[in-house]
């Protein structure tokens, strides 16, 4: 138990700092991924989901919610738990969090940080990667918040790469090859 509160402190002050452009070395890492961008305009309302999947795990998981603009600005942001089998979500509203116009729109995107387990350095094996230490299913949703329907779903979420994650090589395409 001791172990699990000595981790979450640890995740909230990796999670804070997950957007700096250096890690500290020997510091726990997040596995942090990233919506593609939507609008949001007057009278509507994101609501950023998790679902946590594993009906068959015990322990809680956290994770670190946040809303940027499309210039990368930060707009909202909530750590919240998730039980097995359960929702997690953190709202973003046109009114009173952005505070729109009739006649404008705002882009926005929304990531989830994830603690990772680092492999042991004891590990035989150099190849070994940090894995997250629950599994969660991100959605972003946009809602009319007069009618509760739903105008956009957006899910397929992809990783964020930081200092501790190997590129893949790319090779080359040049014209007239496959």
């Amino acid at each position: 138990m001791l172990n699990y509160a000595k981790r979450i402190g640890v995740f909230i002050v990796v999670a804070a700092g997950s957007y700096a452009q250096t890690a500290a070395p020997n510091m726990p890492v997040t596995d942090t991924r990233t919506s593609g961008a939507v609008a949001i305009a007057q009278g509507q309302t994101a609501r950023f989901n998790v679902l946590r999947p594993d009906d068959a795990a015990t322990a809680t998981c956290s994770a670190v919610l946040t809303y940027f603009d499309g210039t990368g600005k930060q707009l909202k942001t909530s750590i919240v738990t998730v039980n097995p089998g359960t929702v997690g979500y953190l709202d973003l509203f046109s009114d009173t969090d952005l505070a729109l116009p009739a006649d404008q729109r705002k882009q926005i995107r929304v990531t989830v940080a994830v603690p990772v387990e680092t492999p042991s350095s004891s590990s035989s094996s150099t190849t070994t990667k940090a894995v997250p230490v629950c599994r969660l299913i991100p959605t972003l949703e946009i809602f009319d918040e007069v009618t509760g329907r739903t105008t956009v779903v957006l899910g397929g979420f992809h990783h964020i790469a930081d200092e501790t994650t190997t590129p893949t090589p790319v090779t080359p395409v040049t014209p007239g090859t496959n």
